[in-house]
């Protein structure tokens, strides 16, 4: 039945007030079981337009309805005031949701604003009750409505989420757990406002703003996995669509208190969209090198969507959600969180080789403080080993700090490569593969950072050929013409890889020239043909080292001409000059055999590799380009040494 069939005429003198406003609740009731259909009608409609078209139906009943309240607001009826404000925030937040400009919806949202603070009093216990949740929820809608860049006069969007946060925060100081407010919207809320407060962060980008999003991001996080129960059970209970045909006759009971109408446009809690969010929110926290909360999230995470799409008898974590996207991309976030780990330990044992050994210190925080959620199993998965034969603590203290030994690391190496894994799984090469490439290279990451941890040579050697073969199998199923970007990162780091895997045996040739000592039961026979296998082998590494670098230099190239660029991108720049580099030492350090003048071939390659990289850094420096790397004047010192160390060798020798 439409709202016109029983409109009131709320000026007619024979109507008393307490009629009008009798008519004017069931008539609201209806329009609330009006706008639930409305809302969540299913729609086959690939396009929406039937979402948009119900969109402005809503529109045509929170105008006429918001219109009707409003004539009431004089009869000081607090009910007809919670009311009107709530219509006229749903009618703003139509605005937004329509991509429209959202000066409407801030003009009806302010409107409501300076009613209520000139009106209400959050210090008393009644308006609190009453108003607190309509005010949390136009606060909200204002952050929405908000542009990121405030005009002279505007009040940012954080400083409505401040305020939002502030009147919350208030609510659960004096009101005890048993009651709650009147409009429950805004404790459950939309998903545009979660997404709006777990994004803040990316908009604004001076640190102290983004620490206060991902403050009203937590706490949104919270208030969800807090009142999810509640919520269940008020709309099983009270929710429109499970009760009878609202009576039209006044006399009859109303299926639906007053104070509860606005049950019906709550959302339930989604655990997708909440454990998505809530492994997001964990970059903030890695960022700001929080591991601990970082890891929390991660885990909550992991239980929470579990807990909720799993069958109990599942074997493993996420057994029934494997080669999902949303077990992809909390997998991928965590192997991100793990492999951050290992890298910036491996840093800081690379550090202390040449400086005094550091101290780590654990300054992770209490694990559990943000959610208060048991994720144990998810912490024994990540771990990997029974939580009998290791504690909890134990557990989290070394999923939550920068590994300093071998066996730190590799458990979280082990980690990484689980996650990667699943993540695989949804993110295929050949159904998604920008996606699997940045996957792929951080599974080759993950070798080279363990390599750092391993003090056995020949397990090190293995470590790097692994890496250099997860990195060369991928560039082979690349088409350069279509994944030309990735195709030189994924060249830079293969040469990177090989250059390792070359230094470290030629490490093994100097260990065994040592072994080849007087005193030494070897025979001079087997010392002398193992040298020569490595000093081939060292060779032939070195060359595909160089190879690969070439290739990534005539990637540059123009396809016309085959000329060198007059300038590099700025991006490319850094890449270019340590491809130079690099090739420059891989052509000094080649083995060469006999007499010294054999090398000077070899060490004019490496004169002209450090010319080039001067050359074009400094014609770069002379084009606005910023080129500070302590590399380049390394390179411009090396061919005066080189060109001193060519001459002075003896052609004849």
């Amino acid at each position: 039945m439409s709202t016109k069939e029983t409109s009131i005429d709320l000026h007619c003198p024979s109507q008393n007030m307490g009629e009008k406003m009798d008519s004017f609740y069931t008539e609201a009731a209806k329009s609330f079981k009006e706008l639930y259909q409305l809302e969540f009608a299913p729609s086959n409609d690939q396009k929406s337009s039937a979402i948009f078209a119900n969109k402005y139906k809503i529109r045509g009943i929170l105008i006429a309805q918001a219109d009707k309240a409003k004539t009431l607001l004089a009869t000081g009826n607090l009910d007809a005031a919670l009311l009107w404000g709530f219509f006229t925030a749903k009618l703003a937040n139509n605005f937004i949701e329509t991509e429209e400009p959202r000066v409407e919806a801030r003009n009806r949202l302010l409107e409501v604003v300076k009613f209520f603070e000139t009106r209400v009093n959050l210090e008393t216990r009644e308006d609190l009750l009453k108003f607190s949740g309509l005010l949390q929820y136009v606060y909200n809608s204002l952050a929405v409505a908000t542009e990121v860049d405030a005009k002279d006069g505007e009040q940012s969007a954080l400083f409505w989420l401040e305020k939002a946060k502030s009147v919350y925060e208030k609510f659960k100081l004096v009101i005890d757990d048993s009651e709650r407010p009147e409009c429950w919207e805004s404790l459950t809320m939309l998903t545009t406002l979660l997404e709006q407060d777990c994004l803040v962060k990316e908009v604004y980008e001076n640190k102290s703003e983004k620490q206060k999003a991902a403050e009203f991001c937590l706490e949104t996080l919270r208030r969800q996995l807090q009142f999810s129960p509640v919520v269940d059970n008020l709309l099983s209970a009270y929710g429109v669509a499970n009760q009878k045909e609202i009576r039209v006759n006044k006399r009859d009971s109303v299926a639906v208190s007053p104070s509860d109408w606005v049950v019906s446009s709550i959302q339930r809690f989604d655990p997708k969209d909440w454990a998505n969010n809530t492994a997001a929110l964990s970059e903030y926290y890695v960022e700001t090198e929080e591991f601990g909360k970082a890891l929390e999230c991660l885990m909550t995470a992991r239980t929470v969507v579990c807990e909720s799409f799993q069958n109990g008898d599942s074997s493993g974590l996420g057994h029934n959600l494997n080669g999902t996207k949303l077990w992809a991309d909390i997998s991928w976030l965590t192997s991100e969180y793990s492999l951050g780990l290992l890298e910036g330990g491996s840093k800081v044992v690379l550090g202390s080789r040449f400086t005094i050994d550091p101290e780590l210190v654990d300054t992770s925080p209490s694990y559990g403080s943000l959610f208060n959620q048991d994720t144990t199993k998810a912490l024994q998965e990540a771990y990997g080993e029974p939580i009998q034969d290791t504690g909890l603590t134990t557990m989290i203290s070394e999923l939550s700090i920068m590994p300093k030994a071998y066996p730190a690391a590799a458990r979280l190496f082990r980690w990484t490569c689980r996650s990667l894994s699943e993540a695989l799984l949804y993110y295929r090469l050949d159904e998604r593969c920008t996606e699997a490439i940045k996957l792929i290279r951080a599974h080759a990451s993950a070798y080279g950072y363990l390599a750092t941890f391993e003090a056995d040579l020949p397990r090190k050697c293995c470590m790097q050929k692994r890496r250099v073969d997860l990195l060369e199998d991928l560039l082979a199923q690349l088409n350069p013409r279509f994944y030309m970007l990735s195709c030189r990162t994924i060249m830079s780091e293969c040469a990177e890889a090989l250059t390792a895997l070359r230094d470290l045996n030629e490490e093994k040739m100097k260990r065994t020239t040592i072994r080849a000592s007087p005193t030494s039961s070897l025979s001079s026979t087997n010392i002398v043909a193992e040298l020569s296998k490595l000093a081939k082998k060292v060779n032939g590494l070195g060359l595909r080292a160089l190879e690969m670098y070439k290739r990534l230099l005539d990637s540059f190239l123009t396809p016309a001409n085959q000329r060198e660029p007059d300038l590099y991108e700025e991006e490319w720049l850094p890449h270019v000059l340590m491809a130079h580099f690099y090739s420059a030492r891989l052509h000094s350090k080649t083995i060469i055999a006999g007499a010294p003048r054999n090398r000077v071939g070899e060490l004019h390659l490496a004169m002209k590799a450090y010319e080039k990289m001067v050359e074009i850094a400094d014609k770069h420096a002379r084009s606005g380009y910023k080129v500070d790397m302590p590399e380049v004047e390394i390179a411009r010192e090396m061919t005066q040494l080189l060109a001193g160390q060519i001459a002075r060798t003896p052609l004849d020798a």
